[in-house]
């Protein structure tokens, strides 16, 4: 199971995922991201997801409304990576998106782990977040001790710490 875990990580790299750049407003093509933010408590219904550029300055956010969904367009023209972070709520929940090709990332606890293990690396590149993300499946671990890929939903070939 663990060298699965690897193997998937790896393809990450790649940047998988179906391409998200559609015609947008007037601003002409945007790529969309969604996914949902839950805490180790569950779904966060209420609070704003803030997408950042690769600078950190802040491009777009969307508000959560009852719903833990959320979708958002990213302007073609913004810097990768881009930073998703929950305002509002009591812990720093975070992910990042490294390519405009990804379409879906999930904010939860797990990629908030992975971000800040890439940051501890060196900075959110490619090969930090691939690193960051077969560590955080090492340090997943059941009460019985043994390692999970439990944080770690369906099909992990989407994006880093989010995974459907």
């Amino acid at each position: 199971m663990f060298q699965f875990a690897i193997v998937a990580m790896l393809l990450l790299l790649g940047g998988c995922g179906e391409s998200s750049n559609d015609k947008g407003g007037a601003a002409g093509n945007y790529s969309r991201i969604e996914g949902i933010v839950t805490d180790r408590d569950g779904p966060i219904t209420s609070g704003k997801v803030i997408i950042k550029d690769k600078n950190g300055a802040a491009i777009t956010s969307v508000t959560l409304n009852g719903d833990s969904r959320y979708s958002a367009d990213i302007p073609a023209n913004t810097a990768y990576p881009v930073f998703l972070e929950i305002e509002g709520h009591d812990e720093l929940l975070e992910a990042v998106v490294l390519d405009p090709m990804a379409v879906k990332q999930d904010i939860t606890p797990m990629s908030s782990l992975v971000v800040r293990s890439a940051r501890d690396l060196g900075g959110v590149t490619k090969e930090n977040m691939a690193r960051a993300a077969i560590n955080a499946i090492s340090q997943s671990k059941t009460a019985s001790g043994k390692n999970t890929t439990a944080g770690f939903k369906g099909d992990p070939t989407k994006q880093y710490g989010g995974w459907h």
